[in-house]
């Protein structure tokens, strides 16, 4: 990474971009800070970083600046600092749009990322708006970087975050399933998970194919595929991941 990276925040989050930074770079120290200064140096302690007393302290050894705290949070620890010009704030606070973020650390750039938990897998893909060279180099070791063309765009994207999360919904109640009915554990849990990894590796490999055509070539008629989607579309089972995507949706954009 070009610069001094610093985070705000100690909580998962953090300790996920720290992960990964430190596996892509193990003698880079990326900075960070939180109001539990046991959190900060444990994570620092683990994965290489270094800690600083305070968000001040680390606002101004920093060039980028990783903002991921609660919500609630965000604003009223922006406003207690005092940012430079030259000088990003990338936030991973969902919700938190530009207009709110930007006089809170002006004179500084603002930016809104939305990282993953792969990120410790230099896995995530990020969404980034608007798009900044830094911001995007900085990000890069965490996994590809999406930068999006507007805001509407990119808070619609980060729906796609929560859907992150409903796949371990999704694999946890069809492992369980299995289990019940006779598979051992040991063969149900990686089964699963090598089946959904399977299912994205086969759409990556092949991106000028819709999607669609991927399940209808599986879907033949009188086949299990087509029989189990019938079952899943009468009673809503697909219908309800958009509206489960749109409340979501709703939800950030009432911020």
């Amino acid at each position: 990474m070009t610069g001094r990276t610093g985070i705000i925040g100690a909580g998962h989050l953090a300790g996920y971009l720290l992960e990964g930074f430190h596996k892509r770079n193990p003698g880079g120290q990326v900075l960070v800070s939180d109001r539990n200064p046991g959190r900060a140096a444990n994570l620092a302690d683990q994965w290489g970083a270094r800690t600083v007393a305070g968000n001040q302290a680390l606002v101004s050894a920093s060039d980028l600046v990783i903002l991921a705290v609660r919500p609630q949070d965000a604003l009223p620890a922006c406003r207690a600092l005092a940012f430079r010009a030259g000088q990003i704030v990338a936030s991973a606070v969902a919700g938190l749009a530009l207009a709110e973020l930007e006089p809170a650390v002006a004179p500084a750039r603002a930016v809104r990322v939305m990282p993953i938990s792969s990120a410790a897998l230099n896995g995530s893909p990020t969404l980034v708006f608007p798009g900044h060279p830094a911001v995007v180099e900085g990000f890069s070791p965490l996994g590809r970087v999406h930068v999006l063309p507007d805001e509407a765009g990119f808070t619609a994207a980060s729906v796609i975050a929560a859907f992150y999360g409903w796949m371990y919904a999704l694999a946890d109640e069809t492992i369980a399933w299995s289990v019940e009915r006779g598979v051992p554990p040991e063969v149900a849990r990686p089964l699963v998970m090598e089946t959904i990894r399977s299912t994205a590796d086969m759409a990556l490999a092949n991106p000028g194919e819709p999607v669609r055509d991927l399940l209808d070539r599986l879907a033949t008629p009188g086949g299990i595929t087509e029989y189990g989607l019938g079952i899943l579309r009468r009673n809503h089972g697909l219908g309800a991941w958009s509206t489960a995507l749109d409340a979501v949706l709703e939800r950030i954009s009432a911020r």
